[in-house]
């Protein structure tokens, strides 16, 4: 099981006592298919199926610094970008963000690990997503977690 996947789960259910697919994600594809691959599998909240998107919002491990010990102002504005438009379901501002969001291009060098939120969105029944935790290790890698 991958990183991204164990990391969360082991702290979840420290037991490894419930049933865990994980799947995979196709990077390429535009965030309005990563969204529309969330909505498909939308019903499975229904059958008790949880649904997780995991990665990190910023994610560009040639900026890590492992003495840090606060967040770079850049990382947090980033993030606060992204949080501000889940919060207040800009779609579409969230399928531009690396046009739009300060920082994009240097907070996720690489799709795959945004894409998971897409899906997350996408699969969500809340009609308020609600952020559930902020935080940074190594200067740069954010981690934060939302309901959807």
């Amino acid at each position: 099981m991958d990183h991204g996947a164990w990391d969360v789960l082991y702290l979840m259910y420290p037991k490894s006592d419930i049933p865990v697919v994980q799947v995979s994600i196709n990077p390429e594809l535009a965030m309005e298919k990563q969204y529309e691959i969330g909505r498909a599998i939308r019903d499975l909240g229904k059958e008790d199926i949880l649904v997780i998107g995991s990665g990190s919002t910023v994610h560009n491990l040639a900026t890590v610094d492992w003495n840090a010990d606060k967040a770079e102002e850049w990382a947090v504005e980033f993030d606060n970008w992204l949080i501000e438009k889940v919060e207040n379901n800009d779609i579409d501002g969230l399928f531009t963000y690396r046009e739009k969001a300060p920082h994009a291009k240097h907070a996720i060098p690489r799709e795959e690990h945004i894409v998971p939120m897409f899906i997350a969105m996408g699969s969500g029944s809340n009609a308020k997503p609600k952020l559930l935790h902020q935080s940074y290790a190594y200067g740069t890698l954010s981690y934060i977690c939302f309901e959807f």
